[in-house]
């Protein structure tokens, strides 16, 4: 699979992570739900005064929601992220669309083979670069590193 595809898959994967912060559903029907409307989707990035059409690969798309459906402990993970913060705001108040980055992210992060952290890592983090700021993104990549250390994996 492209690089780009790849990219892109990850964006659809955040959008879908920051969907779930909002609804209270079945959260198989709004992956099947996301899929359908927002493949092929016009979007622009923050900054930008061009559109470009959001086309994920679907079964990527599936592994990472399917990974999270199924395995992903979001209170586990909060907390582990609390312990992790330095100044006095809770990961739980922050900006969801940061949030939802790095939930996206350790999700990821959780079903890869440690040999391939660096790309997806770098991939999240220039993703972060259109949808957060310069300073937030700066959080994620301390955050995550965090998160590495903690699991002692080498990069």
């Amino acid at each position: 699979m492209q690089n780009l595809t790849k990219s892109h898959t990850r964006l659809a994967f955040i959008q879908y992570i920051f969907q779930l912060e909002f609804v209270d559903d079945n959260l198989q029907n709004l992956k099947e739900d996301f899929e359908k409307h927002f493949n092929n989707s016009n979007i622009t990035a923050i900054g930008e005064k061009k559109e470009f059409k959001l086309k994920f690969n679907k079964n990527f798309f599936n592994t990472l929601s399917d990974n999270y459906i199924n395995n992903f402990e979001k209170k586990k993970i909060i907390n582990q992220l609390n312990t992790y913060i330095d100044f006095n705001r809770k990961f739980e108040k922050w900006d969801n669309i940061l949030k939802s980055i790095i939930i996206a992210l350790i999700s990821e992060l959780q079903n890869t083979n440690s040999t391939k952290f660096k790309i997806v890592i770098n991939d999240y983090l220039n993703i972060s670069k259109s949808l957060v700021s310069e300073n937030e993104t700066k959080i994620l990549n301390a955050l995550i590193q965090k998160y590495i250390d903690e699991k002692e994996i080498i990069l």
